[in-house]
């Protein structure tokens, strides 16, 4: 399943003030540019609610439970940058109801993040 999405300079400052991580090379695009990067990088966690929104919502959907995340974080994703989260199921227990998921973070021809997701689905 492909799920497209983009991180604003909103949702940046929205997890920014709930966080409390206002790090500059997150928070301002001088600072960012000045430690080698093209602008302000995305929170991990906002990826991370992403892949939380496609677990939840989709793949196993309503009635998911997470029961293990590895995140691997490739290249920065940018604010503004239209990317790609792509997950598939790998295994399904219907005995055990544990679901495990391989997920990828593109944008563009860019490999953002890799990770794989267990879950304990109860419906």
């Amino acid at each position: 399943m492909d799920v497209p999405f983009v991180i604003s300079d909103a949702d940046m400052k929205a997890f920014s003030a709930l966080s409390g991580d206002a790090s500059p090379i997150h928070m301002n695009a001088d600072i960012a540019r000045a430690a080698g990067f093209d602008g302000p990088v995305v929170f991990g966690a906002l990826i991370v609610a992403k892949i939380s929104k496609l677990l939840g919502m989709d793949l196993p959907g309503p009635g998911g439970v997470w029961a293990g995340l590895k995140i691997d974080f490739k290249n920065p994703l940018y604010v503004d940058e239209a990317a790609v989260l792509h997950g598939e199921i790998e295994h399904c227990s219907e005995a055990t109801g544990m679901v495990s998921l391989k997920i990828r973070v593109d944008a563009g021809s860019r490999r953002i993040a890799t990770a794989s997701a267990e879950t304990v689905f109860t419906p």
